[in-house]
């Protein structure tokens, strides 16, 4: 196969990277336990579930030791380990009666992985986790993007590439998971979907398995991915395109620096190598490769270094000296002898507690590099976002608030060689607004003491704004999670966006809407 090369330098980086020595007896024994390795291995949490914005309110209360980092999916032992940190740290304190209800649901979803932690016997098995059930009226256009080969939905983003078609669609998801052997972890979320035109699809939406190598997690198979901060959108990658199926590494314990890079605390790194589709408009059959590193000097502060690269393709093989070159920054001279389209540069997120807790964040990413000395590849043509989560918008924290704007430049996400763009089936693979845009957004959320939560959303994207007539879209849409029963959960959408110079042309107007319901139920 044509990539055999490139895959085995990258799985022996990470090979290199990750797979440390196993833990001798004296710390198995340790008073209070480790957990093996093997112990540790665990399905993903899915992207856009609702434990994300749990963990981050809590995180916004100051309830976790460290801040979470920017590399999701987080494993579901991720979560158990900063949840029983939690209930430790806030046991016997009176917590507000919406706190309260978070944590007990949370509680009941991880209890599995608590008891490991516990050490209590682990079950092994593929069981049904949820059933998903969804209804949804849209009412709009898909709108082509510019300098890309990719679409934009308005109010229908970050939806693992699913695009609405016009009136109603129905979609009916199963999540089945569960430890095949005491190392080694399935995860199957089949995915049946039907529209108003008639339509049928069957997919999955994320099907692999998750072994490990010591302290170095094996995963191979399809799932969603979201490397960065933003709370609706990033700029590397999020789950805006149909997940990639792809070889992804990464450390099960966080590494320990020593040495003059102590100051770095617990490093956690990510690898991933896939193979994006063979009917791009450019070349077929690229490679996409991607290497994230995440740092915590600080309970209160996180930071990551992080980049990806469409490489290869047919007609466009590396030889043995492109390798340096990839890893320098060192651009061609020409579309046609160029091999590679890179993004590359860094993320952060920083809570305050001496101003109640306000969490800054921001992405700094360059659409190409420039080699300094020849040797030091550096970030070019920056794109950026900046956010800022207040966690307590009133005095019981039972209302937050998140401000953000991201802009992209005229070069982001295009490409002179790869001219389908840094997309994959039609859909940008990192932020939504795609080429030269910017998005201003903000969102209001309100707890109850129920467990229910209402979110107000704003948003304002402009795309092609350096252009004569750029696409400007403006939304507000609600959304509402409630309990319906001790183990259903309802989510409400409800929607509208106004669109000017709809499809770049000049005084076209267009308007959409967006009512939708899910139930999802919980085993």
């Amino acid at each position: 196969m044509k990539y055999k090369v490139f895959t085995k330098i990258s799985i022996a980086i990470g090979l290199i990277i990750w797979s440390g020595p196993g833990l001798p007896a004296s710390v198995l024994a340790a008073d209070p336990p480790y957990l093996t390795y093997a112990q540790q291995v665990s399905a993903n949490v899915p992207a856009g579930s609702y434990v994300y914005d749990d963990l981050e309110k809590l995180s916004g209360l100051g309830y976790t030791t460290n801040l979470p980092t920017g590399t999701k999916p987080y494993t579901r032992m991720q979560v158990a380990k900063w949840l029983q940190t939690i209930l430790t740290d806030t046991s016997g304190a009176t917590l507000p009666p919406y706190a309260a209800s978070m944590l007990q649901e949370l509680r009941k979803e991880f209890a599995p992985e608590l008891n490991i932690l516990n050490r209590q016997p682990a079950k092994n098995g593929v069981r049904l986790q949820e059933i998903s059930l969804g209804e949804n009226y849209y009412h709009g256009q898909t709108l082509p993007q510019q300098k890309t080969k990719s679409t934009y939905q308005p109010l229908n983003v970050y939806n693992n590439g699913y695009r609405y078609a016009p009136d109603f669609n129905t979609d009916l998801s199963f999540r089945l998971e569960g430890k095949i052997q005491d190392d080694t972890v399935l995860s199957l979320t089949p995915r049946v979907s039907y529209d108003d035109l008639e339509s049928t699809q069957i997919t999955l939406d994320s099907a692999y398995l998750t072994t490990h190598i010591n302290n170095m997690a094996i995963q191979i198979g399809k799932d969603s991915l979201w490397w960065g901060q933003g709370e609706h959108g990033s700029l590397l990658l999020t789950n805006n395109a149909a997940p990639l199926t792809m070889i992804k590494l990464s450390n099960l314990e966080p590494h320990q620096i020593g040495g003059f890079f102590k100051f770095l605390g617990a490093t956690n790194t990510t690898f991933i190598y896939s193979v994006l589709e063979n009917h791009r408009s450019d070349v077929n059959y690229p490679s996409f490769a991607g290497l994230r590193m995440d740092f915590t000097p600080n309970p209160n502060f996180t930071f990551a270094l992080a980049g990806t690269a469409i490489v290869g393709g047919q007609g466009r093989m590396l030889q043995s000296s492109d390798y340096w070159h990839l890893i320098t920054g060192k651009n061609a001279a020409s579309a046609g002898a160029d091999k590679w389209d890179s993004i590359a540069g860094g993320d952060f997120r920083w809570r305050l507690p001496q101003f109640n807790d306000i969490q800054l964040y921001g992405e700094f990413y360059g659409e190409d590099q420039v080699p300094v000395l020849k040797v030091i590849p550096l970030p070019s043509d920056m794109g950026e976002l900046l956010g800022i989560y207040i966690p307590r918008l009133s005095a019981s924290g039972d209302w937050d608030a998140h401000f953000e704007w991201a802009h992209t430049r005229n070069t982001w996400y295009n490409h002179w060689a790869y001219t389908s763009g840094y997309t994959f089936q039609d859909n940008i693979l990192g932020d939504a607004i795609g080429n030269n845009a910017y998005r201003y957004y903000g969102k209001f959320t309100h707890y109850s003491a129920n467990g229910s939560q209402l979110a107000v959303n704003l948003e304002r994207v402009s795309q092609q704004f350096t252009g004569n007539t750029p696409e400007i879209i403006t939304s507000l849409w609600l959304s509402w999670r409630q309990k319906v029963d001790k183990d259903t959960y309802a989510d409400l959408v409800l929607g509208a966006a106004k669109i000017q110079n709809s499809a770049f042309v000049a005084g076209n107007k267009d308007r959409d809407y967006l009512a939708g319901i899910r139930l999802t139920r919980y085993y």
